[in-house]
């Protein structure tokens, strides 16, 4: 019994990790191993901080080295590849999300009576620049001259919710953790600018202008440098300005809630083009909220495409815009089937695909949200390797491994300009972390994955670390198998 007891254990083993070309155990040891551990057991980042390493040779499926690659990590924004990767594979490359700008009730000889109405769809992409073109383009291709109503935004794709699960509290104003909606002017982040006026003191203002949020300014002798801010989960935009300033001076802020924001813009644009308005009266106040004053029959509809999703990614990598991820969750949720979706309806449809379609064994990863601001992510170096070694079979691989960003290495001679390192780093207090490609200097294509949680200071020993990883693994030559 104990032989059949050890050959089902053995069974058991094999179908939790076997794949399409994927090593059932651990890496064998081998020049390259010792070396990797070497490194790993000698570097003063590995010795107090948790480190773990995978790296699989993408043509034989040969796991060249895993130094707890089961371990789960928090990847920070080394989880937009599993959001992208499943973006990629349900939509396609050359998907565009639309925006759209609707008259709504009586269009008649260019006057409106009724609401206008701009409607988010999902184009994580929209600038204020183009919003300004839209504007143009309704003046002219509607005749508009007056509108006798309000010009609101409709953000009721999505559920109400603004703020993703785990997000820091702390850090609601800041740029990085913007609220998410379904339109998503400028990334919703508002921009201060502070300049001296003429013959007076220094004032503020907003670019692009809008008469949303509230701006609280005050000027104060006792500070040499303007404070621009607001508190957590509020509207007033408040900023306290020296008496002179010698250069102007601009901040960018989320927003709390940027629907009413982004309609003062349009609201400005159009003014701006010539369009006669009523007074604002400050309705559309609810998030996400569907609003009655949104009702009535659509007497005009104009729509602005965004660019395709190939470039909307290749941003997405090379910046490490969370608020791609956060739309493309709710999208990929409304892809599925699901209506005014959540965080945890865009986190279980994109997890279901990563089981589903990926392979990546379940329990192996955790995603809470699309860009990996929240600390309740976790993932594997070993689901994240998964992932690459799918991705890189995938139709739209190249697509997938041209969006990451490329990296050098430090010591790099003339004899390593075949070395092509692609990958997408993770960063945030006390997490340091990147998955990816490496091309060796034979021309052998590697996935690696290097998590790093839970040290103390700057992150530059866990990027020593990574450049002397890089260096072994760029030096790699797969040896033939004996016949």
């Amino acid at each position: 019994m104990g032989i059949v007891r050890l050959l089902a254990a053995l069974v058991a083993l094999v179908s939790l990790w076997s794949g399409p070309s994927w090593s059932a155990f651990a890496a064998e040891r081998s020049p390259l191993s010792d070396a990797l551990a070497r490194t790993l057991d000698t570097h003063p980042t590995a010795l107090r901080t948790t480190v773990t390493l995978k790296v699989v040779d993408l043509a034989t499926g040969e796991t060249l080295f895993d130094r707890h690659g089961g371990r789960l990590l928090v990847p920070a924004s080394n989880l937009k590849i599993y959001t992208a990767a499943c973006a990629l594979d349900l939509f396609g490359p050359t998907h565009r999300f639309t925006t759209t700008l609707q008259a709504r009730g009586a269009l008649r000889d260019g006057v409106l009576t009724g609401n206008l109405v701009l409607v988010g769809g999902g184009d994580s992409m929209l600038t204020h620049e183009q919003l300004a073109e839209f504007a143009r383009r309704a003046v002219a291709e509607w005749s508009l001259r007056e509108i006798r109503g309000e010009v609101l935004v409709d953000n009721s794709r999505y559920a109400p919710r603004l703020k993703g699960p785990g997000w820091m509290w702390d850090d609601e104003p800041d740029y990085y953790n913007m609220s998410v909606t379904p339109l998503m002017l400028d990334f919703n982040l508002l921009t201060v600018r502070a300049a001296q006026q003429p013959g007076g003191v220094p004032a503020a203002a907003f670019v692009p202008p809008s008469d949303a949020p509230e701006l609280r300014q005050s000027v104060s002798p006792e500070i040499s440098t303007p404070r621009i801010t607001r508190a957590p989960f509020t509207e007033p935009v408040v900023v306290e300005l020296p008496t002179a300033l010698a250069e102007p001076v601009e901040d960018e802020l989320t927003m709390h809630d940027p629907g009413p924001w982004a309609a003062g813009v349009l609201r400005a644009m159009l003014v701006d083009a010539g369009v006669r308005m009523a007074p604002n009266m400050g309705r559309n106040e609810r998030p996400g909220a569907p609003a009655v004053e949104i009702e009535g029959p659509v007497a005009a509809e104009l729509s602005l495409a965004g660019p395709p999703l190939a470039e909307t990614i290749d941003h997405f990598h090379a910046v490490s815009e969370n608020a791609v991820g956060e739309v493309l969750l709710h999208e990929i949720a409304i892809r599925q089937g699901v209506k005014r979706p959540d965080w945890p309806d865009g986190s279980a449809a994109i997890t279901a695909w990563l089981q589903d379609a990926a392979g990546l064994p379940a329990g192996s990863f955790r995603l809470v949200d699309g860009s990996g601001l929240s600390r309740y992510n976790l993932i594997s170096a070993d689901s994240a390797v998964r992932l690459l070694a799918f991705m890189n079979q995938h139709e739209h691989g190249g697509v997938f491994f041209d969006s990451l960003p490329q990296y050098k290495l430090d010591d790099a001679t003339a004899a390593d300009a075949p070395v092509v390192i692609a990958a997408k780093s993770g960063g945030m207090q006390s997490v340091s972390t990147i998955s990816g490609y490496l091309r060796t200097r034979r021309g052998q294509l590697l996935a690696f994955s290097l998590l790093a949680n839970g040290y103390i200071g700057d992150n530059a020993p866990v990027f020593d670390l990574r450049q002397k990883v890089w260096r072994l693994l760029a030096d790699y030559d797969r040896q033939p198998q004996p016949q």
